[in-house]
């Protein structure tokens, strides 16, 4: 049995309302994007996106938890309306009378209906909830018609001769008794999208409220991809009345790819309130750059204290969605430094495959991280040296002071005291195959030495040294 339900963009009813966006696209594209992410089923009909979901009931949990999520999620991209039905054009009907009702309240969310049967319930929604009847509704109300009912008993032969095969026929597949043909949709390989603004925008902060009509289909478009955003592009237009048109740009980076609408329309804020217009703007265009698939996480098996809320309580992180609440936190705050202080200024260190300490880190801009590095870097980590590293690498290795020992025959390095020897050598030789940089070339032997000032040194021999006035011992790092 089909399992189809019908939603209705709240911009198709809400254009006219004066609190509403004059610049609210009249387009059902972002919703059907978004509906891609539970079935491929999705057309539009009419006004309406329908989709056929009850191939993906056992994917979501079962029909109960796939309508659950639906509904939730249709109420968040701003439905008006929506209804389950057992074809496509009775639940649009049925939609329809719920919007004459005031809309679908958002209590229902929370108990999902059963599938109407289309008969019974088709028989007493009001005939111009089927669009195909709406040309004919003076004559059908001086028949004494009132509902679909009244219609669908009349005649077929006097309903056919009197009115044309496409009235018949829609109502027909209302009640499925005929097959009902839909264009299924698919999802653009690029985003790229263009909104005309009604008047023209002096300032770049003025424009995050239209921006934020096309972040909101970009969201919609990424959750049918089942990806995140990890840079875009905010295009606008100057002077389109003109003999020459002028734009500008500015791109936006990501510390790591996301969907999420407010994060996204906060980021986009922070940039727009440091950027200044040639002219003003009359239209924007809105470019995804970089996508990546978006890691979706499995709920616990039990429920969790805090749930995704970050505390200061001590045990406020042992739970996987606090620390993935954490993470979130940190990536959001590292977009807003990159926005307010530069993204040269908010570096991120990495690791590399090297046996130098110096060379073993490298620092970088955090939102130009090449794509899997932070895989990479978990994976460099894993061929490093099993050896102890020090928590704090000096900038420059300091000699050490070396002294005669009581017989005076064995000098001794020294550093707050006598050095005693708890691991090592540690020989490393590397760097030789570096041209750019022929200095970097190093022979030296590693020691883990305690200090009675100090505590735990990494202090190392330099090999060969050819000069014996040059010192051969060096404090290199220092354990916490």
């Amino acid at each position: 049995m089909q399992n189809w339900m019908a939603l209705l963009p709240a911009s198709k009813h809400e254009a006219d309302d004066a609190s509403a966006p004059t610049w609210r696209p009249l387009d059902v594209r972002p919703l059907g994007w978004w509906a891609l992410q539970f079935t491929p089923r999705v057309a539009q009909l009419e006004e309406a996106v329908v989709l056929e979901c009850h191939a993906s009931e056992r994917l979501f949990g079962g029909r109960e938890a796939l309508r659950g999520r639906l509904v939730k999620g249709a109420q968040a991209q701003g439905v008006a309306a929506w209804a389950f039905a057992s074809n496509a054009l009775a639940a649009l009907c049925v939609a329809r009378h719920h919007l004459t009702q005031g809309g679908t309240q958002a209590d229902d969310a929370d108990a999902c209906p059963a599938t109407h049967k289309a008969e019974p319930e088709l028989n007493a929604l009001p005939f111009t909830t089927l669009s195909a009847l709406r040309p004919h509704a003076g004559t059908l109300a001086r028949l004494g018609c009132r509902t679909l009912g009244d219609v669908s008993a009349l005649p077929r032969g006097g309903l056919g001769r009197r009115f044309d095969a496409a009235s018949l026929r829609a109502l027909d597949q209302a009640y499925g008794r005929s097959p009902l043909p839909l264009s299924w949709l698919t999802l653009p390989a690029v985003f790229d999208e263009r909104l005309e603004l009604p008047g023209r925008v002096e300032t770049a902060a003025a424009l995050l409220h239209a921006a934020r009509t096309l972040l909101q289909a970009l969201c919609a478009w990424l959750a049918g991809q089942h990806a995140g955003v990890e840079s875009f592009t905010l295009r606008w237009h100057h002077g389109l009345r003109r003999q020459e048109a002028h734009a500008g740009q500015h791109t936006v980076r990501l510390s790591n790819p996301t969907r999420d609408l407010d994060r996204l329309s906060q980021l986009l804020h922070e940039h727009l309130q440091r950027l200044t217009l040639a002219a003003p703007v009359e239209d924007i265009s809105l470019r995804a750059e970089q996508i990546a698939p978006l890691v979706t996480h499995s709920h616990s098996l039990f429920p969790e204290q805090g749930g995704d809320q970050l505390t200061a309580h001590p045990d406020g992180l042992l739970t996987p969605a606090a620390q993935r609440a954490q993470k979130e936190a940190l990536w959001t705050l590292l977009d807003r430094l990159s926005a307010r202080l530069g993204p040269e200024r908010v570096l991120a260190g990495q690791v590399h495959a090297d046996h130098r300490l110096e060379h073993a880190q490298r620092w970088q801009a955090a939102l130009h991280t090449p794509p899997g590095a932070r895989d990479a870097s978990a994976d460099t980590r894993a061929g490093l040296s099993p050896w102890p590293q020090p928590s704090w690498l000096l900038p420059q290795p300091v000699p050490l002071t070396l002294l005669p020992d009581a017989q005076g025959q064995h000098e001794h390095p020294h550093y707050q005291g006598r050095l005693q020897w708890l691991a090592g050598p540690h020989r490393v030789e590397a760097g030789w195959w570096d041209n750019a940089q022929p200095d970097s070339a190093c022979t030296r032997d590693y020691y883990l030495a305690s200090s009675p000032g100090a505590g735990l040194l990494w202090v190392f021999r330099a090999r060969h040294a050819g000069d014996t006035a040059t010192p051969a011992w060096f404090l290199h790092g220092l354990f916490a």
